[in-house]
């Protein structure tokens, strides 16, 4: 190798390792603001389950009524804030991906896990593959995790109560593509909203109904880290049936 390749080797390993030193200080910037944000909370509500529970004498039918639009409201602030952290929308702009081999069935048992040690689910997560060995995609391996652990967690706020969400892994339509599609047995999606849910902040009236928490970046989310990777993602919906949502990612084997 030549004096110019290994200045320029060296040179391209200097940039990536910047950037990634700049994801991860972006990171914990985040978790630090979250930590803070949710240090008063942790202080605000059991106090008020004390006043509500008559720790502090009896209370007059005024004073329930606000000390429980207050906990209402720190329920919902909680939310907010770990809605945002969920859905990583300060991560799209934070560095370029930097894609690598990733098995997408790999991601998907790790969401999953994940899930299930966590809050869990009131239905039943089905896993399928398609048939033969499926592709692996070039994609940011935690940008893939960022897009599946959104649309897994969209179908499960929107799935009928002891629905089932199937996550189909699969390769895409084009000769270099995988695919991960995650279907819910929800209400679907009104024609009057379809063209909107991909707009930041959009909140659908059937979440406002149920009291889905989140900002309404969720979607939004996914799809930017989906194209910056090369892929997108895409709906499909169907009233009293369900949604179908897609993400669409380059294949490993593409790279060559």
């Amino acid at each position: 190798m030549s004096e110019v390749d290994h200045r320029s080797t060296d040179a391209s390993s200097a940039r990536g390792e910047a950037l990634h030193a700049a994801a991860e200080a972006a990171r914990e910037r985040q978790s630090h603001v979250r930590h803070e944000l949710r240090s008063p909370l942790a202080v605000m509500y059991p106090l008020l389950s004390l006043l509500l529970d008559g720790g502090a004498g009896e209370l007059t039918a005024k004073q329930r009524e606000y000390l429980e639009v207050l906990e209402r409201s720190v329920v919902r602030l909680e939310g907010l804030i770990g809605g945002v952290a969920d859905s990583g929308w300060a991560d799209c702009s934070v560095a370029p991906p930097a894609p690598t081999d990733v098995s997408l069935s790999d991601v998907v048992d790790d969401v999953l896990s994940a899930r299930r040690a966590g809050v869990g689910t009131t239905g039943r997560i089905d896993v399928r593959s398609g048939p033969g060995p499926l592709p692996h995609a070039w994609v940011d391996r935690d940008d893939a995790r960022q897009i599946v652990a959104g649309l897994v967690g969209n179908a499960v706020c929107y799935a009928a109560a002891g629905g089932t969400i199937t996550v189909r892994i699969d390769a895409g339509d084009g000769p270099c593509g995988v695919e991960v599609a995650v279907s819910d047995t929800g209400p679907g999606i009104p024609p009057s909203e379809l063209g909107h849910v991909f707009d930041f902040g959009f909140r659908g009236e059937l979440a406002r109904e149920l009291g889905v928490p989140g900002l309404g970046a969720g979607l939004w989310v996914c799809r930017e880290l989906a194209r910056r990777n090369g892929g997108d993602v895409t709906l499909s919906t169907a009233s009293g049936v369900g949604t179908t949502a897609t993400v669409s990612l380059p294949a490993a084997h593409a790279r060559s």
